[in-house]
């Protein structure tokens, strides 16, 4: 097995960071989410590092998407990192924890009125619009409340991406941002209004991009869009938000790049603009999820049992679909592991499932691993972005509880749900 980057071995058995994984399974039970803190901290660092070395000024805003655990939301502002929300929820979060609202980026292809409201009364640095219709809302809003709002605008510059189709966001069928047409004409009309502040410009063009070309591709249309600004309405925006979409290591086959190449390549195309089109104190900001916590996150997992169907070996285990949705719904694939024997070879193939009575319930098929018996511990890998945040109650199980780690150090951060807290919203069963 080729050593995962929160893992460390002593003794011949498998730790995260320096706790035994069993010791967490003993005191916890499973499933059980494992998170590494310091995991979390080197990849910040890494990508505050090499984004400040090309442009002073750049403010990293946390996906709050990908895993809006508090404790993490916590580490990450203690960072410095700022919050990209897409809900008044996770605005709620964002608050909660302390993030100043200048350090929060609201974006949303469907904010509802309720949700513009919030935005606007917190005075977020920056309110993305998707709409021509939600920039009349905004300016409805913002003028009943007497207040001045920040305003970018998203583009969608149809830039295709080798990612799965449901999480790639930039091109011209998809239903994010508005076209080059429609965002020229909402700053023209943004730029009448007393109530906005016209400062921003937003490109998204996906999650889980392995190769730089697309950012690269994205940035030269957005600086291209910029000019056309600055030439025909005068206008040099100073907030210049590059969206997310850093990919991780699921598979040992997924070629990575760094953020340093990231920044090689992304940043000059911005930065040799700034005191022309854009404003001479620009930020630039940055909006990674998975990046940051993907590959920090484990789930571990029993095995329940282990049967044949023909000539499929089937490993059933606690954890379901409920807990990591992402192998049923995007067809993704996450390592696993056999905590107890990870040092065995795999001499077995196996389907590995849940508890969940849906035939999508599989987290891997035909997937070599040693052989496996009843009460074996797995460890599903790189579950620490989009495991948590999109996971259920489905066949009412209670939502599983969430360790982090640094070091020796072992924190509950979210207890595991009863069955009382399935039910507790309910009303009048009686």
């Amino acid at each position: 097995m080729s050593l995962h980057p929160i893992f460390n071995i002593k003794n011949g058995e498998l730790y995260v960071e320096n706790v035994r994984v069993m010791d967490l399974v003993e005191k916890y039970g499973t499933p059980l989410h494992v998170i590494s803190s310091n995991r979390i901290k080197q990849k910040y660092g890494e990508l505050y590092s090499a984004s400040t070395e090309y442009w002073k000024n750049t403010l990293i805003c946390y996906a709050y998407k990908a895993n809006p655990t508090l404790a993490i939301l916590k580490l990450l502002h203690g960072l410095g990192a700022g919050a990209e929300v897409v809900s008044a929820g996770e605005l709620y979060a964002a608050r909660l924890i302390g993030v100043k609202h200048d350090k929060i980026v609201f974006n949303g292809v469907s904010k509802s009125p309720s949700e513009l409201s919030d935005a606007i009364s917190v005075q977020v640095g920056l309110l993305n619009i998707e709409s021509l219709t939600e920039l009349k809302l905004i300016n409805d809003i913002a003028s009943k409340l007497n207040i001045q709002v920040n305003l970018g605008v998203r583009i969608n510059f149809d830039v295709p991406v080798r990612t799965h189709r449901y999480i790639s966001t930039g091109m011209k069928f998809h239903k994010f941002g508005l076209g080059v047409n429609e965002a020229f004409e909402a700053y023209k009309l943004a730029l009448k209004s007393k109530r906005i502040r016209v400062r921003g410009i937003h490109v998204h063009i996906g999650s889980q991009i392995l190769t730089v070309y697309p950012f690269v591709k994205a940035s030269n249309n957005l600086v291209s869009f910029a000019e056309k600004l600055y030439e025909t309405l005068k206008l040099r925006l100073d907030l210049i938000d590059l969206g997310g979409g850093l990919g991780i290591q699921y598979s040992l086959e997924d070629k990575t790049f760094s953020p340093q190449e990231y920044c090689k390549n992304v940043f000059p195309i911005i930065t040799e603009k700034i005191g022309t089109i854009f404003d001479d104190e620009s930020i630039i900001i940055l909006e990674p999820g998975r990046y940051l916590v993907g590959d920090a996150g484990i789930l571990l997992t029993r095995v329940n049992y282990v049967k044949q169907i023909g000539d499929i070996k089937w490993v059933l285990v606690d954890a379901g679909m409920n807990d990591l949705i992402r192998p049923a719904l995007y067809d993704a694939l996450h390592r696993i592991v056999v905590v107890n024997k990870f040092d065995l070879p795999s001499v077995e193939r196996y389907s590995v499932s849940g508890p969940i009575c849906e035939s999508a319930d599989v987290f891997v098929r035909d997937y070599p691993l040693p052989k496996v018996d009843i009460g074996d511990i797995l460890a599903i890998l790189d579950t620490g972005a989009y495991g948590i945040s999109m996971s259920s109650q489905y066949n009412c199980r209670p939502r599983a509880p969430i360790v982090m780690v640094e070091g020796e150090d072992v924190k509950l951060i979210r207890r595991r749900e009863t069955y009382a807290d399935i039910f507790m919203c309910d009303l009048n069963y009686r």
